[in-house]
């Protein structure tokens, strides 16, 4: 990779830093206490049925982060990095292994916690020749204090976290990769999802080579999630591949795309049980899952695409919650609390 290709490479200025951060250059002094982000309470960080921790940073701080990833960026990419690359998907992921009919699936356990920031300053000292100072300051401005040891990490939230993830892991990547060359492998990642097809049969010392792969950059891999699969239909990275390697969208999301519609019929039914954002929120998650399915396979949704439409049109509901004021102006929407 060419990381002489961004603006953050050779950096060794404090002042331009904080120039292109966007942020005052006091505040860089110490990072680590100036940006202090907001970790979401369980409720709000419940994703697909789990509990993760996640941190919102501060306004000036996301700013910052959104034009760090910009310089990253400019990095270009192997052609197997899929996660958190605009016009690469998880779908293009899954994509790619559909015509082999050997896979195998490595999953990373408590991959982002697990992630060292030793790793990141390596990142920034020594492949973007950044000045010691610069590489430190930058670190801490990625990442967060772990909270049942010593030690920072990237945590999940942060815009930055996706490509660094990445970034900072690259060499682990990149041996992972040359051993599916070597073995005939087709390889691909999407963040600590990892997937390995071929049209021959993947044994289970390949498996092992990768696990001590993995192990080098203290890691581990999920013991339940990682397996060798033959090809009679397989999950990877949330799309369903079946024998003839089409995608299908799995049956998890058309569970949630049926619930979501059901969901909205008793809301239709009885409005006077439900709040104004109950609505924007329920509308807006199925309007998502009629996008995700759509966007795996051509499969009829006019069902579900019209009651949605139908509803929408009914109390007059509005995609954001700051417009309930100008919304929610019919005699039906007047049911709504």
């Amino acid at each position: 990779m060419e990381f002489n290709n961004s603006k953050l490479y050779g950096l060794s200025n404090k002042k331009l830093l904080a120039d292109i951060l966007n942020v005052d250059k006091k505040r860089l002094k110490n990072v680590s206490i100036e940006f202090v982000p907001f970790k979401l309470p369980p409720e709000l960080s419940t994703i697909s049925g789990k509990q993760r921790d996640l941190y919102n940073p501060i306004e000036e701080h996301k700013k910052a982060l959104r034009k760090l990833v910009k310089l990253l960026m400019q990095v270009k990419l192997p052609s197997y990095v899929f996660g958190g690359i605009q016009e690469r998907s998880h779908i293009q992921n899954a994509f790619v292994h559909k015509r082999n009919k050997y896979i195998m699936l490595i999953d990373i356990q408590n991959f982002f916690p697990s992630t060292l920031d030793s790793y990141v300053y390596d990142l920034f000292k020594k492949k973007f020749q950044m000045a010691d100072d610069l590489a430190k300051i930058l670190t801490d401005f990625v990442t967060i204090q772990c909270e049942k040891k010593e030690g920072r990490y990237l945590p999940q939230g942060y815009p930055t976290s996706p490509i660094l993830s990445y970034l900072a892991y690259a060499d682990m990547y990149n041996e992972l990769e040359a051993l599916a060359v070597e073995n005939g492998m087709i390889f691909s990642c999407y963040y600590d999802d990892l997937t390995f097809s071929a049209n021959k049969f993947i044994s289970k010392s390949l498996k092992r080579k990768c696990s001590q792969i993995i192990e080098k950059y203290q890691f581990k891999i999920h013991p339940k999630k990682s397996k060798l699969i033959v090809k009679k239909g397989v999950e990877v990275t949330g799309v369903f591949l079946d024998e003839l390697g089409n995608l299908k969208a799995p049956k998890k999301l058309l569970n949630k795309l049926q619930k979501s519609y059901e969901k909205v019929k008793e809301m239709d039914e009885n409005p006077s049980d439900f709040t104004k954002i109950k609505f924007i929120d329920e509308l807006n998650r199925l309007q998502g899952l009629i996008a995700a399915v759509k966007s795996i396979e051509n499969r009829k949704v006019d069902l579900f695409l019209n009651e949605l439409k139908y509803i929408r049109r009914k109390y007059n509901v509005p995609y954001r919650k700051k417009d309930m004021k100008k919304y929610f102006k019919t005699e039906n929407a007047k049911l709504i609390r």
